[in-house]
Formats: C-alpha cells, structure tokens, sequence
C-alpha cells in the first residue's frame, strides 16, 4: 500500500489523527496538487484546527480556481473559526467575482449568525444592489 492508499485508509475509518502525518508528508511531496491540499483540509478541519483546515482549502482553491468545493470548505472552516474577518474577506471577493455565488453564501445556515453583523449586513446590501 503506498501512501496515498494509506491515508485514505485511515480517513475512511475516520483515524484522521493518525493520517495527519501522512497527508503532511504528501502535500510536502508536492506541494502544487490542488486534490492534496483539499485532502489536507478535510483532515485538519476534522481534527477541529479550523484556521489551518481554511488555509489549505483556499491554496487547493488557488491551484485549482474552479473549485468552487474548495472555496466554499474553506468558508465553513473559517465560520468554524469564527474568523469574521477573512470570511468577509472572502464573501466580499466572491461577491465581485460572481454575485450570484454569494446567494449560496446566504442560503447556508452555518453563516446566519455572521449575516447579522454590520459589515455583512453592508456587504448584504451591496450584493443585492448588484443583482438588481
């Protein structure tokens, strides 16, 4: 078993503490493959390190800019963070690139509670004013 094998084995069995090393060792191998940032993510955000899970997401996402699944994990880690500020950061640049992109930011129920805040609201506002 190589040791990609080896990691998914352990991330199907959810023994992520364990396969942290290994995606380490994988990503350190080729750093530029946006599949083993994104892989590197999920395992940090499953062993609850958000601000790094969100850091690995968005360069997965920069490698691999249509990726819009690598974009959107990296917001939910942020949100799990509890990092108002690179979430606004982000929605605001999503909102530029691609207005309707943020409808989905405002569908999903992890953000409500950051759509109250002054500066989403502001932003809210502005992406509304965009659409119409």
């Amino acid at each position: 078993m190589n040791i990609i094998e080896e990691y998914f084995s352990l991330a199907k069995q959810k023994r992520f503490a364990e396969g942290l090393r290994l995606i380490e060792e994988i990503v350190r191998r080729n750093p530029d493959l946006a599949t083993s940032q994104f892989n590197y993510g999920i395992c940090l955000a499953e062993l609850g390190d958000n601000k790094q899970a969100a850091k690995a997401f968005l360069r997965a996402y920069s490698l691999k800019p249509d990726d819009g699944h690598a974009l959107y994990r990296a917001c939910l880690a942020l949100a799990s963070a509890d990092d108002a500020t690179k979430l606004l950061e982000l929605f605001r640049q999503e909102c530029s690139r691609d207005p309707e992109m943020n409808q989905d930011f405002l569908e999903e129920k992890r953000f409500a509670r950051f759509w109250e805040l002054p500066d989403f609201v502001t932003l809210k506002s502005e992406y509304v004013k965009k659409l119409t």
